[in-house]
């Protein structure tokens, strides 16, 4: 489990969804309690929602912001010129 990699105690823990890739990735504030870690194949963020749970009954005091959902842009999107 994710939970035994924190390097202290988390204040806010945030899930966010990419539709068009499927990932989830949960992070932590502050940054420094621990890295981000991504579930692959997780369309509905279920994964991350069931490990931030387990986070969070082991830090009480912890707030679950997510999870947000959003989509990629797509690899071969060139950026507009501004007129």
């Amino acid at each position: 489990m994710e939970a035994s990699r924190l390097r202290g105690t988390p204040d806010r823990i945030f899930i966010s969804v990419d539709e068009s890739t499927g990932k989830s990735t949960v992070s932590f504030f502050p940054a420094e309690c621990g890295s981000p870690f991504q579930h692959d194949g997780d369309h509905d963020g279920q994964l991350a929602l069931k490990d931030a749970k387990a986070i969070i009954a082991r830090y009480p005091s912890c707030t679950l912001h997510g999870p947000h959902f959003h989509a990629a842009r797509p690899a071969k999107a060139r950026p507009r010129k501004r007129a």
